[in-house]
């Protein structure tokens, strides 16, 4: 978006509305004497402006809310600097939108609006009155208000219009997607573990290491001759769960490192792992339980698949239709 800023199309209007522009803004009967400046232009878009206090309002309207939220002048100067370039380019955005709901003649009545803005108060529990003191607070009339929220409406029937109505989202897209995520739908799955650690340093010598290793393949041997693992971590682990018996906690195949997912996967509920060379030294591991939840199939994912794909092409293609609608209009930002 920010290539507006950097591109001016030329049009055979363009002098007429700058001069009419000026015209309206400078030299009005009403006007200061010694044509005294009242406002000016921040962006002429086709046949349309944007003022720069349209723009100077909205900024106000963010910088209520930024102090509201105890953001420093400081902060506040620097988010609304950043910020400008941003707000005047949703501003053209929707002022070329704007032109083409009048081109198309959409219309949306007043009992609509009201009805949308009654739906917005029962979603947020909101009464009338709260709904007006809120706005009070952000710095906006209630007749503002009231004419964003059409607007939004009627960009949004646009939207039907031009994008939405012409997306279809196949059983073969969703399909695809799910092959493609099966990870995201397959069943998670959880094992609780325990462990016991017998440390070695890196920096240890080799017969220090040599020797713990012997140590833990003497534990080893007991626990394949049937001694209670969480006994045994309580003799000799060298982890601060030793006195729990050694008992980590509940992890997610995700969580673990893929060594010990490795380790642990083809194991059953009260096996253990080799002995397993770490980081923090030697281990073994104990899976005491395995859950296994969710899943979903391909019947079940599918009407989030859905959802999802037809939401990113709705964004995709109107992004696409709102960049030819920029490129066959004349913007020029002026400030």
């Amino acid at each position: 978006m920010n290539a507006i800023a950097l591109h001016v199309l030329k049009t055979a209007c363009k002098f007429a509305v700058t001069a009419a522009a000026a015209a309206v803004i400078f030299l009005s009967p009403m006007a200061p004497a010694y044509g005294e400046l009242v406002d000016r232009v921040a962006v002429v878009v086709n046949d349309d402006i944007i003022l720069k206090s349209d723009v100077d309002k909205r900024l106000r309207e963010i910088q209520i809310t930024l102090d509201q939220q105890g953001y420093s002048p400081d902060q506040q100067r620097r988010i609304l600097a950043e910020q400008r370039l941003v707000l005047v380019t949703r501003m053209i955005d929707d002022t070329l939108t704007d032109q083409q709901v009048k081109r198309f003649n959409i219309q949306i009545d007043d009992q609509e609006v009201d009805q949308t803005i009654a739906r917005i108060r029962e979603v947020n529990r909101m009464s009338e009155e709260e709904l007006r003191r809120q706005l009070d607070m952000a710095g906006t009339s209630y007749s503002d208000y009231r004419q964003q929220i059409k607007d939004r409406m009627l960009r949004g029937r646009l939207l039907n219009w031009e994008v939405k109505s012409k997306i279809v989202v196949t059983d073969a897209d969703v399909a695809a997607y799910y092959n493609a995520n099966s990870v995201t739908y397959a069943s998670a799955t959880k094992y609780d573990l325990r462990h016991i650690l017998l440390r070695v340093k890196s920096t240890d010598d080799p017969a220090r290491k040599e020797q713990v290793k012997r140590q833990m393949e003497a534990i080893y041997d007991r626990l394949e001759n049937g001694e209670a693992f969480d006994k045994m971590a309580e003799l000799y682990s060298n982890a601060a769960t030793a006195s729990q018996g050694g008992r980590l906690g509940v992890f997610s195949d995700k969580s673990l490192t893929s060594q010990v997912l490795e380790a642990v996967s083809g194991l059953k509920e009260k096996q253990f792992t080799e002995i397993l060379p770490t980081e923090q030294g030697y281990q073994v591991f104990y899976v005491d339980k395995i859950l296994r939840s969710g899943g979903k199939s391909l019947e079940e994912a599918k009407p989030e698949i859905q959802e999802k794909l037809y939401a990113e092409r709705v964004d995709r293609e109107f992004k696409a239709w709102l960049e030819k609608l920029r490129e066959r209009s004349h913007i020029e930002i002026m400030e």
